[in-house]
């Protein structure tokens, strides 16, 4: 008998006349999943699953467990466990060593025993019809058992861990888990209750809630009435000025209050309603409980908690100055409000924690003349090479799709508003087909959906008139910010530049160095911030050299014409020019290929310490060269499956809150009740699936199907 692999199986297709001009997934069919099966009536027991799974351990294969079968000193991955729903049998799927949840079926018996539910994904296949059955179908009867299991599943967890860990005391990494999971310093990891295709979100709530710079921040600046002090820079001359700021956004309080639940000592899991229903508010695109994509997640949160933070600093300047308007402000308080606005929108905890800046590099090989362009970014979204195009050399020439006037890789790049794409653009979700992300600005405007009650179109209709963009230069007239709730705008700066063509390319330390088919982050990012000639029909429209020519025209008194333009050859490189506190990597899994969507299941190795300084400038702000910019690995959101199929967790680091590192973000001295942490304890991790959480080693964590990396930089 022929059966096919459970795991790989489809959700249900929300439609069942497709178009053929859709793209369609290379690794899923487009059969539709049966509704019906006739084995339901016979294959399924109620009484006999409640019975079964209050007596075994949940979500581990029963014959792994007799057998003391385990990986890595760990029972077999979750994600893997197929529950018999005639008998409540828990056996490892397909793809595991042993297919024991297989071989039951195939076991001799009067009864059949052939339908099974996977209880991380809850789908549900009959091994005899070797299909995936609909929830709907022979009278509701899966329906109400997938119902029953999902409640389930909060309250056999914490006894079913603490089993799982007893029997694993012999293991070689035991003895590092218990000892992290004694420690009264670290917190607890809570699950979170999937509100329907929201693993995508939980993914990302749990990496956040991992992120204790972005507690400590928040925290400081959580009461209506927080003190400001914004000082403006030195050739404004101009005192510093202390601002009241208002009460939190509403989406910016949801964030804080749920944070703070998942660091105490209560058991979970948490419903995150509250919270996901205010994001929904600033980013409609997420309602309708659709999959969707982790990476466009944390894009549209984070900007959306800035644009509340960003309107209420402008809006305690505004106060500050006794709310003045277009028609009531003189030229002083103009200058004011403008040289305290640009430096006051600068002081969000958004920015001061997430956003790092990539300068991409021009050289004409004519004139040597240098333009940079500056821009920021709240992730590096970085191309994964498959195999059969791993060759590479060190100095690449640009595709025909690039822009000849050498700008920047928009690809390549994680921001939301400020000048480049969103670089979710290219990543469908992990289960609907989608169109490229929205254009530049779009997050921003979902982001202030909210803007049009009267009390918030008068102010930011004040701001966008008395307030001026973060990357705005100059003492004319009032800048209006084209996007407020955006990233900082991206800066060029063009014409001779104090760096010298040889140094113009120079990093903090020498170039990583590859190997041959290596697939790392780090050959990633060599790959990212190589250098490339642009010639041929990439070629430079170089504008020194086309002055130049008509320059030279001129002087040769030749007839009244306009010049055409000068190509030449050039030399682009990006590099990071400025690092953030929590560096984000995003693993580009998901992309488009001619009419197909496909997914890179490629592994990607990462590092548990990794040091930007190869792929940072020379110029790169606060570090000098020479030094090393040092990050540690403390999270990971992986996307297990295909991409209609697929679903999403987290891996996280529980460990205590560096206290160096809040110290230099925070500009104190010392952090009350802080202590370093100790080389030894250097805590331990936890996996989450929705509202399945395990305790697991590290080298678990390093297996993953990483698609987001967060990194915490080490000072």
């Amino acid at each position: 008998m022929r059966v096919k692999d459970p795991s790989k199986a489809l959700p249900e297709k929300e439609k069942r006349n497709r178009k053929p001009s859709i793209p369609h997934d290379e690794d899923s069919s487009d059969d539709i999943a049966g509704l019906t099966c006739q084995h339901v009536s016979h294959a399924v027991s109620v009484n006999h699953v409640k019975k079964a799974i209050a007596e075994n351990l949940w979500s581990v294969c029963s014959e792994c467990l007799k057998e003391r079968r385990f990986y890595d000193g760990q029972p077999v991955l979750p994600s893997d466990i197929w529950l018999c729903l005639k008998c409540g049998f828990q056996g490892c799927g397909k793809n595991s060593e042993n297919q024991h949840s297989l071989k039951h079926f195939k076991s001799s018996r009067t009864e059949s025993h052939c339908i099974v539910i996977n209880l991380s994904t809850w789908i549900i296949w009959c091994y005899e019809c070797d299909e995936k059955l609909s929830t709907h179908c022979n009278k509701k009867v899966l329906a109400q058992i997938v119902d029953f299991l999902q409640k389930h599943v909060s309250k056999t967890q914490t006894s079913t861990f603490s089993r799982i860990i007893k029997l694993c005391e012999e293991k070689r990494e035991t003895s590092e888990i218990k000892k992290g999971r004694k420690s009264s310093n670290v917190s607890s990891v809570k699950g979170i209750t999937n509100l329907g295709n929201t693993c995508f979100f939980n993914a990302v709530i749990q990496n956040l809630a991992q992120t204790y710079i972005l507690i400590e921040l928040m925290n400081e600046i959580k009461e209506d009435g927080t003190k400001l002090k914004i000082s403006p820079s030195t050739d404004s001359q101009l005192d510093p000025l202390v601002v009241e700021l208002s009460s939190p956004g509403p989406l910016t309080s949801a964030l804080l209050l749920f944070l703070h639940s998942m660091a105490e000592s209560e058991r979970g899991p948490l419903s995150p309603k509250v919270l996901f229903n205010q994001l929904c508010q600033k980013a409609p695109r997420f309602k309708g409980f659709q999959q969707q994509d982790s990476q466009e997640l944390l894009h549209y949160l984070l900007d959306a908690v800035r644009t509340e933070e960003t309107k209420r600093i402008q809006a305690s300047i505004l106060k500050a100055f006794n709310n003045p308007t277009t028609k009531t402000a003189d030229d002083e308080t103009r200058k004011k409000v403008k040289a305290y606005g640009k430096e006051g929108v600068k002081m969000n905890f958004i920015d001061r924690i997430f956003i790092g800046e990539l300068t991409s590099t021009v050289m004409c090989e004519e004139c040597a003349n240098i333009s940079t362009v500056k821009d920021p970014f709240i992730d590096i979204s970085l191309p994964i090479i498959e195999e059969r195009n791993h060759d590479r050399k060190h100095v690449r020439k640009s595709s025909p799709g690039e822009e000849k006037t050498g700008g920047q890789k928009g690809a390549g790049l994680g921001v939301s508003g400020g000048g480049a794409a969103c670089a979710g653009a290219e990543s469908p979700s992990d289960g609907s087909e989608k169109a490229a992300s929205p254009a530049e600005g779009s997050a921003s405007a979902d982001a202030d959906s909210e803007a049009s009650e009267s009390e918030r179109a008068r102010l930011a209709a004040a701001i966008s008139q008395l307030c001026v963009s973060p990357a705005a230069a100059g003492d004319g007239g009032l800048d209006r910010e084209s996007h407020p709730a955006g990233l900082p705008n991206r800066a060029s700066e063009k014409g001779p530049r104090s760096r010298s063509p040889q140094h113009a390319f120079q990093t903090l330390s020498q170039s990583y160095v590859t190997t041959s088919k290596e697939c790392s982050v780090q050959s990633c990012l060599y790959q990212f911030t190589s250098m490339e000639l642009l010639m041929g029909n990439n070629k430079l429209l170089c504008e020194t050299c086309t002055e130049r020519g008509r320059r030279r025209q001129r002087e040769a008194g030749a007839a009244e014409k306009k010049a055409e333009g000068v190509y030449t050859n050039a030399r682009k490189q990006l590099l990071i020019s400025a690092v953030p506190a929590i560096l984000i990597l995003h693993l580009k899994r998901f992309h488009q290929a001619g009419m197909s969507l496909r997914k890179v299941n490629r592994h990607v190795d990462f590092p548990l310490t990794l040091d930007l300084a190869p792929f940072c400038s020379a110029t790169c702000k606060n570090v000098s060269v020479g030094d090393k910019v040092l990050y540690d690995l403390y999270g990971i959101v992986e996307h297990s499956g295909s991409m209609r199929g697929g679903h999403y967790t987290a891996y996280v680091k529980v460990r205590l809150p560096s206290r160096k590192l809040l110290e230099h973000i925070t500009g104190k001295k010392s952090v009350p009740g802080l202590k370093e942490p100790d080389s030894e304890s250097g805590g331990q991790w936890v996996h989450v699936s929705d509202t399945y959480v395990q305790v697991v080693p590290e080298s678990r964590a390093l297996c993953a199907q990483a698609y987001l990396l967060f990194y915490e930089r080490i000072l």
